[in-house]
């Protein structure tokens, strides 16, 4: 019997994940070296959807001390927050200092900065001789490019297609965009995105204040309706080069407006976009 790409990706959701890298990846912290490696190990905590780094504890430059040492304010590591530990998934808004596996956390100090558990070590054999760290808390390096929100996914992508799709966009039966030329952006484990040029939409957008940053597309910039839905759609001004094709179009949010296809009204996704905007994807 064939089984799903999708249920294998998943299917141990609630396990320790981890898996080797090629790469050479450095961390810095307000310019100091944290960490320089090349037997990095991406590292998935039970139930996170994102990945983050570890690295050996001797590549790690920076000092580790248990955390709260220095400040007194030691308190237990690797326990959920309340109003987390029900949830099935932990998407990239709930910090890293939620731990879903037993460990030891630390405060990392590279020269005169430090950052407050932004390390831990698992309690796992596999992992014995590694250190995960935050990926928010340091500036990265994947060989000697910058990378921004979490590292690559090796099992993750994104593919941008021009297509010739009728893409038509309501909200509350008004009309907000129409175009035959969207560029459809498809990302694994999130719904397919309708990026349109800006002339083809139908109302004035007002940009608004947010922003966010995917490790794929780049920073984000975010428009509000007038007189309607804050942060209903977002752009790529200067996007990375895997999201080039992007540049300058307008996407909704699929999960907060109506998609018609071609004739046909697609259901609404539920994702962590349903609700207020925390990050985009």
């Amino acid at each position: 019997m064939g089984v799903r790409m999708m249920e294998l990706l998943i299917g141990k959701l609630d396990a320790l994940r981890y898996e080797p890298t090629a790469k050479r990846v450095r961390a810095f912290l307000a310019g100091e070296p944290v960490a320089d490696t090349r037997d990095a190990r991406l590292v998935w905590e039970p139930r996170r959807v994102v990945p983050t780094y570890a690295v050996p504890a001797t590549a790690v430059a920076a000092r580790l001390l248990p955390a709260g040492a220095e400040s007194g304010d030691e308190t237990d590591s690797g326990f959920l927050l309340p109003g987390i530990s029900d949830r099935p998934v932990l998407d990239p808004s709930v910090p890293f200092a939620v731990h879903t596996c037993v460990g030891t956390a630390f405060d990392v100090i590279a020269g005169d900065e430090t950052a407050g558990r932004a390390a831990f070590r698992p309690d796992d054999p596999d992992l014995a001789d590694y250190v995960i760290l935050e990926f928010d808390a340091f500036e990265w390096r994947e060989e000697d490019e910058p990378i921004v929100s979490h590292p690559h996914d090796p099992f993750g992508r994104i593919d941008v297609l021009r297509s010739s799709r009728h893409v038509r966009i309501e909200h509350d039966d008004t009309l907000l965009a129409e175009s035959s030329k969207p560029m459809m952006l498809f990302e694994t484990l999130l719904p397919v995105r309708f990026y349109l040029p800006r002339e083809d939409v139908a109302v004035q957008l007002e940009p608004s204040d947010t922003a966010s940053y995917c490790a794929y597309k780049g920073r984000a910039s975010y428009f509000s309706l007038r007189g309607g839905p804050r942060d209903i759609a977002w752009t790529y001004r200067e996007p990375l080069h895997d999201a080039e094709q992007v540049r300058d179009r307008i996407c909704f949010f699929d999960e907060r407006v109506d998609v018609i296809v071609d004739g046909e009204r697609r259901a609404r996704p539920v994702t962590p976009w349903s609700g207020p905007i925390d990050r985009l994807s």
